[in-house]
């Protein structure tokens, strides 16, 4: 049996394969977490409700992929998958009811490994879940690839739970009834109880609406909206990294654009770089702000290797946005910059503009590992400022979260 890697893929031979989902403790995890089946378009979207594969709807509407309990394996035909359906997805989420702050980072492992029809196993996908605060993950998908059904590793985890991977695949889930105790309905006005509100900046990465940004960005958010001067939408977690300080979040409307990395060299000490973001949550204006410097370290602090430093002057809520080169590719994601009032009081000199930003490798890195594909372009030309801030109007947001 070959032991695959997040995005990882292999062929499939034979028309007949049995999926499995597993984890240790073996009873904890048969408790507290429920296995799932979603067949998809092309778009990535489910087509019907029917589409879905559960103890709950152990069969699908066309009968290509059925659950068999008591074992909790997936019966997957794929020659009776209509055309329309290009990708078949395996999915986990942690149970309605389980004990409060249950994550699939409370188990010792996850596992979903594929199999021929007779049982014999081909593919097995560790996926290691130490510190995983996900409840609901995308743990593998079948899908068609030039008339080749194959099975790739995804392993993309959703801190928000079954919401987002249900706004994932373009589902919405009812929500619950909360009627008031007279037997009214009950409201809540987001805008009276006033509840916490920050902002930041985030950049689409993909042409479905993927967006990344700084985990701090949205910690903590119970509702997160983004706007432009061109667009506005609303976003929905997909993955979080907290100990790198990344965060991808799809937008139910995609902007009009998408950012480009920067392949070849990475960033280089001393090249000209532009900020583009809406710092201090709109008292500068309604639009993204643009200001440019150069890189000054290649380290951050501490000799931080995951993160470079620059000179182009940033504020509160530029966190997650990009650090272009002088042709518009990204080349960091901007994370922080240094308290000039405490090294004032450490040292009695003021820093100006020393600014940092995680590196675009490890950005590449994360979406590589979540699975979402991203576009680059080999960089050397140098244009305006004036024309890579009006093309990145269009895939720069500005972030909103309710906490």
């Amino acid at each position: 049996m070959q032991e695959l890697q997040p995005g990882q893929n292999r062929p499939i031979q034979g028309n007949r394969v049995v999926i499995a989902v597993a984890g240790e403790p073996p009873d904890e995890f048969s408790a507290m977490t429920q296995a799932g089946a979603v067949l998809l378009a092309a778009d990535g979207r489910i087509r019907d409700p029917g589409d879905q594969v559960s103890a709950e709807q152990p069969r699908s509407r066309d009968g290509s992929v059925e659950f068999t309990a008591p074992r909790g394996e997936f019966q997957v035909n794929l020659e009776a998958a209509p055309e329309t359906v290009a990708r078949i997805a395996i999915v986990l989420a942690v149970k309605p009811g389980s004990p409060r702050g249950t994550t699939f980072g409370g188990f010792a492992a996850i596992h979903v490994w594929l199999a021929e029809a007779t049982g014999r196993r081909l593919l097995d996908f560790p996926l290691p879940p130490a510190n995983r605060g996900e409840t609901a993950m995308i743990l593998a998908e079948l899908y068609r690839h030039q008339g080749q059904w194959k099975f790739r590793a995804v392993g993309q985890g959703f801190s928000a739970g079954l919401p987002a991977l249900a706004a994932h695949f373009g589902l919405r889930l009812p929500e619950p009834e909360r009627p008031a105790a007279d037997g009214a309905e009950s409201r809540r006005d987001p805008e009276r109880s006033g509840p916490a509100s920050f902002s930041g900046t985030g950049f689409c990465v993909h042409p479905d609406g993927y967006v990344l940004t700084n985990h701090h960005v949205i910690e903590g958010a119970s509702e997160i909206l983004a706007r432009s001067p061109r667009h506005r939408c609303r976003l929905e977690p997909v993955f979080a990294d907290p100990i790198n300080d990344l965060a991808l979040l799809r937008a139910d409307a995609p902007p009009p654009g998408i950012a480009l990395f920067r392949d070849g060299p990475q960033a280089r000490l001393g090249e000209t770089v532009i900020v583009v973001g809406y710092p201090l949550g709109g008292l500068l204006g309604s639009g993204p702000q643009v200001t440019t410097g150069n890189i000054s370290s290649l380290l951050g602090p501490g000799d931080d290797t995951r993160a470079l430093q620059f000179t182009a002057p940033t504020q509160s809520g530029n966190s997650g946005g990009p650090l272009l080169d002088s042709d518009g590719a990204v080349v960091g994601v901007v994370s922080s910059k240094l308290n000039a009032v405490r090294v004032h009081e450490m040292t009695g000199d003021v820093p100006q503009n020393v600014n940092f930003a995680i590196k675009a490798a490890l950005a590449r890195g994360f979406l590589d590992a979540v699975g979402v594909e991203y576009r680059s372009r080999s960089s050397g030309n140098v244009r305006a400022a004036t024309d890579i801030a009006a093309e990145a109007r269009n895939f720069v947001l500005k972030i909103e979260c309710r906490g």
